[in-house]
């Protein structure tokens, strides 16, 4: 009996650490990324403040797909499948490229995995489930709605296209 209680607990403590360590190796060794973002959602009754984060950089990747790409897409709406978005590591990213799978990156440049919710040629429910929600302290939630056009979400990515929200800060530097 103490044995297998013994194993258990290990097993436990395993996959514990093995969840743990993708958001550490992004956040100790990946590029960093700022993306524009909006829309919020201030509160939660059990989660305290936090922020939804939507990030318009797809809002127009039609322009420059073929009728075939955006067939696929329209597929892996349907299928609810991973994609990858490449991006510059400009200030905020650029979209550089999406593929449905990893990307050989340039230098200045950064991936991110992202799930497609639906694609129509009218709507794209596409998200970053990675770095979708960004808690705050209490009472900041409602301060971050009310400026959230004026701030970028900090990202550092690695290779992997593995994502880690740093946190929200504002577009134009102060000098």
């Amino acid at each position: 009996m103490k044995k297998s209680l013994t194993i258990a607990i290990g097993i436990q403590v395993a996959i514990m650490i093995l969840i743990m360590i993708p958001p550490m190796f992004a956040r100790a060794f990946g590029s960093e990324v700022l993306l524009e973002v909006q829309r919020v959602d201030p509160r939660a009754l059990f989660r305290g403040d936090y922020v939804i984060l939507d990030y318009p950089l797809l809002n127009d990747v039609d322009n420059g797909l073929t009728a075939d790409q955006i067939a696929r897409f329209e597929q892996a709406g349907r299928e609810k499948k991973m994609i990858y978005v490449t991006l510059t590591q400009d200030r905020p990213a650029k979209l550089v490229s999406i593929d449905f799978k990893k990307p050989d990156l340039a230098p200045a440049q950064a991936c991110i995995a992202a799930r497609v919710g639906h694609w129509t040629e009218w709507d794209k429910d596409v998200s970053f489930p990675q770095i979708s929600q960004y808690f705050v302290p209490e009472g900041e939630g409602k301060l971050l709605e009310r400026n959230l056009e004026s701030l970028l979400a900090r990202v550092r990515t690695t290779n992997g296209c593995n994502a880690v929200l740093l946190g929200l800060e504002p577009k134009e530097m102060e000098n």
